[in-house]
């Protein structure tokens, strides 16, 4: 299910990743930890919009803040080891596997679905005692 708030999820924390500030595309809005797509204008929008005026072309990172396309200044997308929701729970047998966005707030290992290709988001980097799953964003 599509995000319709901010929400907060866990980090593993490792080296510095890079961050790069986007602005979000006119008629978006995207919320606070969402999985953001990059579009080839360089807008970001949630990742599986469909309405996009310009291509979606890669995973921008998990978004720092809330901002639509109303307010002024930027997005830094943040790429690190996040803890995601995924459509099936993963097994340790999965470690390394490319991981897919199925929209802002939900993962895959499955590249295509019912709505085509999926954009990849990272791969998956473990799984922690109490089985919640990590992916490496970036």
């Amino acid at each position: 299910m599509a995000l319709k708030n901010d929400r907060v999820i866990d980090e593993k924390h490792g080296a510095l990743s890079p961050q790069f500030g986007f602005t979000v595309a006119p008629g978006h809005i995207v919320y606070r930890h969402a999985i953001c797509a990059v579009c080839q204008d360089g807008h970001i929008v949630p990742a599986g919009a469909k309405d996009s005026a310009s291509v979606i072309v890669a995973v921008a990172g998990i978004a720092r803040h809330q901002q639509s396309d109303r307010d002024p200044g930027y997005v830094d997308c943040m790429k690190a080891c996040f803890a995601l929701p995924f459509d099936t729970k993963p097994s340790w047998t999965d470690v390394g596997k490319p991981v897919y966005a199925i929209d802002d707030e939900t993962v895959t290992l499955t590249e295509t679905g019912s709505d085509g290709k999926r954009l990849r988001v990272g791969s998956l980097a473990g799984i922690e005692i109490d089985g919640t799953p990590f992916v490496t964003v970036g």
